[in-house]
Order: structure tokens, then C-alpha cells, then sequence
């Protein structure tokens, strides 16, 4: 018998345990992929819904958690990115740990709520809702949409900083908007920098009664 002949039946099983591994991990990104949609859906009817809209007005931009008692919404969910241009739509969920990026964009605690004076940073991760942040230019526009108004931003510029550059998360004087990704967009595995994306607000919007 020969030596390869010997081994034939360790590497069908060594190819057997990879093709195992492999679908396990396809199924793993499927089920998250599912698991975002359908959050992102059913927080998008509930959050935005009329019975929703019609709720307690004092603060409701400010804190999130006045929203606990309506039927179906996440009492975390702030609100509503929007990027026109670059095709950019997801809900943004108070907290930047890895159970809401999975299903959200989220909002990093600590930094300023929806059209508050001062830095509002959020994040997402680089292969789903801020993939297309790759094509983010200057002067492009970014709404944060809440249950009373929408607030509108205007990009002014973008940076590339490493992980450990956290100023610019700080606290600023005027009403400003961070967005921050992993970079580069297509790096496989932990990527090793951030991309940050800085918007100031040029306009608060009061939504009409059922809009969104």
C-alpha cells in the first residue's frame, strides 16, 4: 500500500470537516443577515407607525426610552439614517456593543441625541449598513429622521485615523454628526483603521403628523 494511498482517508475527512466548517459559517452569516432585515423591517413599521407618532411628545427625540410602552418598538431605537445619494437607510439604535451593530447603526453612548448641540457619533460596520460609505462625498447630504422632526446635515469631510484616535468622538461647540466605520472597506478579517465621516446640521425639519 502506498503512503498516499494511507492518507486518502485522513484528507477525506480533513476535507470533509472543512466543507462542515465552511456551511456552518455560510449559515452563521445568513442567519445574521435575516436577523438584521427582519429587525430593521419590523422597527421601521413600529417605530414610525401613527399609533407611535401620536405618542407622548415631551422628549421623545431626547430619550428613547419613553417609546417602551408603544407596541413593537425597541424602547433604544433613536431614529432613522438617511443617505440619499449613496442609497444609505437603516434604524439607529442607542449602543455601539456587537448585538446592535449586528442588527443596527448605533449610537455611541455618551456623544450628543439627534439635534443636539454638540458631537452625535454613530457607527457601523463596514460590510452592511455603512458599506456604502465608501462613496461618500463632500457636500452630500445625511438626515437623522425621528418621531417629530428630521435633521439635516451636510458631509464636510472625511479622515482616515487608527483605532486608538478617539478625539473624534469629542465633545464639539457646534451640532455636528460622526460617522465612523472599520477601514479599509474590503480588508478581510479585523480591519485596521477607522474611516470617520464629519457632517454639520444646516437644518431641523418638524415631520407632519402620520410622515416618516
Amino acid at each position: 500500500m502506498t503512503r498516499f494511498s494511507c492518507a486518502a482517508p485522513w484528507l477525506r475527512r480533513g476535507e470533509m470537516a472543512l466543507w462542515v466548517i465552511g456551511l456552518s459559517l455560510l449559515g452563521w452569516v445568513l442567519a445574521a443577515t435575516l436577523m438584521s432585515r427582519v429587525y430593521q423591517a419590523r422597527q421601521e413599521r413600529a417605530y414610525f407607525s401613527p399609533e407611535t407618532r401620536r405618542g407622548p411628545a415631551t422628549s421623545a427625540d431626547a430619550n428613547p426610552l419613553v417609546l417602551a410602552t408603544s407596541a413593537g418598538v425597541d424602547p433604544f431605537v433613536l431614529g432613522r439614517i438617511e443617505i440619499p445619494r449613496i442609497g444609505v437607510r437603516a434604524i439607529v439604535r442607542e449602543g455601539d456593543d456587537d448585538t446592535t451593530l449586528a442588527i443596527a447603526v448605533g449610537h455611541i453612548p455618551g456623544t450628543a441625541q439627534p439635534g443636539e448641540r454638540g458631537n452625535m457619533a454613530l457607527a457601523g460596520h463596514r460590510d452592511s449598513f455603512f458599506r456604502a460609505l465608501q462613496g461618500i462625498q463632500c457636500q452630500d447630504t445625511i438626515r437623522i429622521v425621528t418621531l417629530r422632526r428630521s435633521y439635516e446635515y451636510v458631509v464636510n469631510s472625511t479622515e482616515i485615523v487608527g483605532p486608538e484616535d478617539t478625539k473624534v468622538l469629542n465633545p464639539t461647540n457646534d451640532t455636528v454628526l460622526t460617522l465612523v466605520t472599520c477601514y479599509p472597506f474590503k480588508y478581510v478579517g479585523h480591519a485596521p483603521n477607522r474611516f470617520v465621516v464629519r457632517a454639520s446640521l444646516v437644518a431641523a425639519l418638524p415631520l407632519a403628523a402620520g410622515g416618516g
